[in-house]
């Protein structure tokens, strides 16, 4: 975290488990006793409340050195706030990398559903260059920061796949090439995720690698078999079809990008 070109993201554990949970209420106020679910799970200490109490002075400390050196009221301290149903992070607009991700996100998919390739594809690159590895990644252990970072993974992987179907869409070789290695890892590190399969499968037929493409289907296919015990979805099947038919490697709704 950086404030007036500062950085104050507090060195402590737990303190960074503390902000990381108020930023992801920003603007909304979190009850103590959810504050101390997140930071201790479902066996908190006896004197976990005055502990949040000492963490929470400790951290406005760090994000405002000189509020607490004149001795202000903590309650009206610039950022993090006492309220009477627990604390509250404000957060500017445009200031928290979660929320411009986000619209970053939504922005490149709109221009995906209205036929702008080049325009999505500079959107959601420019959301995913925010990520810098997996979130909260040395926080996990720490009650509810590791579902948290769950479902913000999730999205992440969402948008990246997004981002290769423009990369598709837009069919330049040198470009398709590059992503296919990528690709390939995100298989093997989501095994069980249909849509990357296919997308690869995809690439593979753009720069005329069918052979290979259907052996990534062949292969995923028995995966899916032997794992779920289910077939492959339409998705899967219909890339399988682009490979087996030579047919250009687009979906229905990327005509208008072509």
């Amino acid at each position: 975290m950086v404030r007036d070109g500062r950085p104050c993201t507090p060195s402590a554990l737990k303190q960074r488990a503390l902000l990381a949970l108020l930023l992801l209420s920003a603007n909304v106020p979190v009850p103590a006793h959810r504050l101390i679910e997140g930071l201790w799970g479902s066996r908190p200490p006896q004197a976990a409340a005055a502990t949040l109490q000492v963490y929470v002075s400790c951290l406005r400390r760090a994000l405002d050195p000189a509020h607490g050196a004149a001795n202000r009221d903590p309650r009206h301290h610039p950022l993090l706030r006492t309220e009477a149903t627990g604390y509250r992070m404000r957060v500017a607009p445009g200031e928290l990398d979660l929320d411009r991700f986000r619209t970053l996100t939504a922005t490149g998919r709109r221009h995906l559903a209205e036929g702008r390739c080049q325009q999505a594809g500079e959107a959601l690159g420019e959301a995913l260059a925010l990520w810098r590895g997996r979130p909260f990644a040395d926080l996990e252990h720490s009650g509810l920061l590791g579902s948290y970072g769950v479902r913000l993974e999730e999205e992440r992987l969402s948008a990246l796949g997004d981002h290769m179907d423009v990369v598709l869409c837009r069919g330049r070789s040198h470009e398709v090439v590059d992503v296919i290695g990528e690709l390939r890892e995100l298989c093997a590190a989501h095994p069980l995720r249909e849509s990357f399969h296919e997308t690869l499968i995809r690439a593979l037929c753009r720069v005329g690698r069918r052979a290979e493409a259907l052996t990534a289907y062949t292969r995923v296919r028995g995966m899916l078999i032997a794992e779920l015990g289910i077939e492959p979805g339409p998705g899967l099947k219909a890339a399988q079809l682009v490979a087996l038919e030579a047919r250009e490697p687009y979906g229905i709704g990327h005509l208008r990008c072509r």
